[in-house]
């Protein structure tokens, strides 16, 4: 007789194979990009998710399926990183909705669960579209619903699904004329799709009871300025901790910890609360959560120990400041130029290397300032930006700048003496003033339409389209200018990429100067990766 019961240790052999699989195959999903440039990194993301929650599992032995999916939600929230891997960990926290407080389940309640699921993940898109790993979800959902009306075992009902899944998928380019135009399938809803496959051989192979993964996402390590004052704390402890209570008590428990420290950021996943304060009293901060649950993995630190050896902070006015700026940029050129126009903290990230949510946790927290506008300057960064916005206690506000040029920009407008709302409005609308162009190269051969790139040759990026393609940096920026400029703008501005010399910009600024007499023309050695230029025109 088959099998209908789902239990911990089986959802905990899904996420272990669902990581394997992401892991082994995570650049075959990152070349699913649309455009064959070196910024696909969708594979990469959601396998950098899947890390996370499965290092949460393993700290975490229960083999009761609430607690297993707790754990799991709990680190792939905090780990998640760029859109795909946002709206993966939303697909795992409303999938745990459905096992919560349950030792086992039935695979009928497992295939409803899965619906809890798919209801989050579309919560988390401000503006859903169709034809991309939302849909395969959605699919997958429904089928896994139909084959729960048989008697059937959850290795059968997940096949079934699966292939349903597979089948939205190959139909996902009929959906979104990009996709189609590109001649690829949705990224995310292959990376999903190779996620259950995964799990579902992991399951197959019957191993679950031991199968045991350890996996170290990459450290990423952000260069600081240098040069910078010594801070004045007003708190001398950074605390952290988990507080396994009741998660409605998230509000009360706020309100008492504002009393005793400040930097509060809060997050909840199921029945596990988060908690991040800056306090003078972090025994006191414990003792008061302990009445209302069970405390773990609790880490105290001396902040003026800490910044005695590290000498990190930003600048002085950080620590007076009403609103601080936390922006998102990667190359020192980039960096330093984000720092010298106002912002407070600067996360290094970008194409290929998107922070997770809880690297935009951290930033906002370490700033002292009342309220934070966040620029994440990368449209696949702009929903973990959102998530961090909704765990930390303070007001925030994100702008949601797609690319670097349109950062700047937003930042140049900024003024200090306005509230948070008037800034938003300001810098929002100063987003639409801007046209950005990128300069990169092609990572393989493509046919996009009727234009065929070769792998290597250079690429001139507007408006999600390639406009231009080339073999001559000098050329490819002209073209792409050609493009990008009408009768209207004033000004042009070239953030040269890392490896990009001095005598290549001149000789670009001096064409353009020459063909457009009538413009402004400025220079920035940004020092990116894997864009020769950024390029804004406005």
């Amino acid at each position: 007789m088959e099998q209908c019961v789902v239990t911990g240790e089986q959802v905990r052999c899904l996420f272990v194979g669902g990581l394997e699989a992401i892991e082994e195959r995570q650049h075959e999903i990152d070349r699913l990009n649309v455009f064959p440039v070196p910024d696909g990194d969708t594979g990469r993301n959601m396998f950098l998710t899947m890390a996370a929650a499965v290092k949460e599992l393993e700290k975490n032995t229960s083999s009761n399926i609430g607690d297993v999916g707790d754990a799991a939600a709990r680190g792939s929230l905090m780990g998640a990183r760029g859109n795909s891997g946002v709206i993966l960990s939303q697909l795992i926290r409303g999938l745990t909705d459905g096992l919560k407080g349950k030792e086992e389940i039935t695979v009928q309640d497992f295939a409803g669960a899965w619906h809890l699921a798919v209801a989050s993940a579309y919560r988390a898109v401000i503006k859903p579209v169709e034809g991309t790993m939302l849909t395969v979800a959605k699919s997958f959902a429904r089928a896994m619903k139909e084959a729960s009306s048989q008697d059937i075992s959850l290795e059968k009902m997940l096949e079934q699904a699966i292939y349903k899944g597979y089948e939205t998928l190959e139909r996902t380019p009929e959906m979104l004329p990009v996709l189609k135009k590109a001649g690829v399938v949705d990224a995310g809803g292959k990376g999903l799709l190779v996620i259950l496959e995964g799990g579902l051989n992991a399951l197959s192979n019957s191993n679950y009871n031991t199968v045991q993964r350890a996996v170290e996402p990459p450290v990423e390590i952000t260069a600081l300025p240098e040069d910078i004052p010594e801070q004045d704390f007003t708190y001398m402890y950074c605390t952290e901790f988990l507080l396994k209570a009741d998660p409605s008590l998230e509000t009360v428990i706020k309100k008492h910890l504002n009393n005793l420290g400040g930097s509060i950021v809060t997050g909840n996943a199921s029945t596990f609360m988060k908690i991040h304060i800056h306090t003078n009293k972090p025994g006191t901060v414990l003792e008061y959560c302990q009445q209302y649950g069970t405390l773990h993995d609790i880490k105290i630190d001396n902040m003026h120990d800490q910044w005695d050896a590290s000498n990190i902070t930003a600048d002085d006015t950080a620590k007076t400041a009403e609103i601080g700026i936390v922006a998102v940029g990667a190359g020192e050129g980039l960096k330093q130029l984000f720092y010298n126009l106002g912002a407070i903290h600067v996360i290094e990230g970008g194409q290929t290397m998107n922070p997770p949510v809880e690297e935009f946790v951290r930033a906002i927290e370490e700033t002292t300032a009342r309220q934070v506008l966040i620029l994440p300057n990368n449209k696949n960064l702009i929903l973990a930006a959102k998530q961090a916005q909704q765990l930390v206690d303070r007001p925030i506000e994100v702008i949601p700048s797609k690319n670097i040029p349109a950062g700047i920009s937003a930042l140049l407008v900024f003024n200090d003496s306005m509230t948070l709302e008037e800034n938003k409005e300001r810098m929002c609308q100063q987003l639409e003033e801007v046209k950005a162009g990128e300069i990169t190269y092609a990572v393989r051969d493509a046919m996009l339409g009727d234009q065929e790139i070769k792998e290597n040759e250079l690429i001139g990026i507007y408006q999600g389209e390639i406009a231009a393609t080339g073999s001559s940096q000098v050329d490819v920026v002209l073209a792409l200018l050609e493009k990008m400029v009408d009768e209207d703008d004033e000004l042009v501005t070239l953030y040269s990429g890392d490896g990009v010399t001095a005598e290549t910009v001149e000789g670009i600024l001096e064409q353009i100067r020459a063909i457009y007499p009538q413009l402004e023309v400025d220079t920035h050695q940004g020092d990116q990766p894997i864009y020769y230029f950024l390029i804004s025109v406005e």
